[in-house]
């Protein structure tokens, strides 16, 4: 995997870059408003997976809140269409993190900078699995669980913001690359 990691920074294919922008973009403006749209009228006024953090109590809570069809509705959410915005998301971020240190000329530095993208998708998914199954057992308690749930949400946001730290510093410097170099041609 190693080697994988390192040749995908060093030899990024410009069209994954593109495919994956022009995705994340279509599930920004179309999926993600459809989503949350359905989330609503199944009764999940309250979203867990955009808390910062929370503990077992306020999860339970929100558990109630749902109802058997909210949860059920959460459940299936998570294991079809959250199985794929994290690949969307993550794809978006290394894709382009990548090509960008390429161009920069800093593809051999700084890759283990790329990793919070790889942290965030786990966090993710390990976040949807113990809330599913929080939810799944209700009103039955699993309190370990529950709480871990909220440090794998917190986890999931840090590697998330940072990823996209990265990101947009890398972006920043490229224009100023570009921008010098404009200036140089004239």
């Amino acid at each position: 995997m190693k080697k994988w990691f390192h040749l995908s920074i060093e030899h990024m294919p410009y069209w994954l870059g593109l495919a994956s922008t022009i995705v994340f973009a279509f599930f920004i403006a179309v999926i993600l408003p459809q989503q949350s749209e359905l989330a609503i009228v199944y009764g999940l006024s309250e979203s867990i997976d955009t808390s910062w953090f929370y503990n077992a109590s306020e999860l339970y809570r929100i558990a109630e809140s749902y109802g058997a069809l909210g949860r059920e509705f959460y459940i299936v959410q998570r294991w079809t269409f959250d199985l794929i915005w994290p690949i969307v998301y993550f794809s978006f971020i290394f894709s382009l993190s990548a090509l960008l240190f390429q161009s920069i000329g800093l593809s051999k530095m700084n890759r283990w900078i790329l990793s919070f993208a790889w942290f965030s998708i786990a966090f993710d998914y390990l976040e949807n699995t113990m809330v599913s199954l929080v939810m799944y057992r209700y009103p039955s308690q699993t309190w370990v669980i529950a709480d871990l749930a909220g440090t794998a949400t917190s986890l999931k946001w840090i590697f998330l913001g940072l990823a996209f730290l990265v990101l947009f510093f890398l972006i920043i410097i490229k224009v100023v690359q570009l921008v010098l170099r404009a200036r140089r041609k004239q």
